[in-house]
């Protein structure tokens, strides 16, 4: 059994993982499956977004309430600066007419939708960070994970290979 008066644990490692990469600190908690779906889900949210809209719907002077959700996940201040990089010395994205233009920004509704996918991403990888923040050892929902990381408990072994014993029958004489 696990430690009655065991404290809750920080994983201040696995939050900052999980802003980098979506659903690596799961990963670093042994959870491998919770990594996985996080990963799929909210990167391709996010990279939805980025292509629907392009590297134009990261604009922290644009918008800066929606860069806010977008910033939740790290790969979007990269993105944001590249986007800062291709705009002209003005500060001012390009004219569709400008024949040295570096990208063709994306406008109405298509660079909102790219905006709020975007946004729905970090907002998403935000509750993931939070999940993967705090870990309370007397929970049952994440004691059996504690105990694998902690070395309590060893790590089940993978028998995908091994068939499964059939169930025994019942010689009772009863009917099942």
């Amino acid at each position: 059994m696990s430690d009655p008066n065991a404290s809750p644990k920080w994983h201040f490692a696995g939050a900052i993982a999980t802003w980098l990469i979506p659903g690596a600190g799961h990963f670093m908690l042994g959870q491998k499956g919770r990594g996985v779906i996080i990963l799929a889900s909210i990167g391709l949210i996010w990279v939805g977004g980025l292509f629907i809209g392009g590297v134009g719907v990261f604009d922290r002077k644009g918008h800066p309430v929606w860069f806010m959700g977008q910033m939740l996940i790290a790969p979007s201040v990269l993105v944001e600066g590249y986007h800062r990089s291709l705009q002209s010395t003005g500060g001012l994205p390009p004219r569709p007419d400008d024949p040295n233009g570096a990208y063709q920004p994306s406008f109405g509704h298509v660079h909102e939708q790219g905006v709020l996918y975007t946004s729905l991403a970090g907002m998403l990888n935000l509750l993931a960070i939070m999940d993967v923040l705090y870990r309370d050892p007397k929970d049952a929902r994440h004691r059996h994970h504690y105990r694998q990381l902690h070395g309590e408990v060893p790590p089940e072994p993978d028998n995908a290979d091994t068939p499964e014993t059939p169930p025994v029958a019942d010689n009772s004489g009863g009917v099942a």
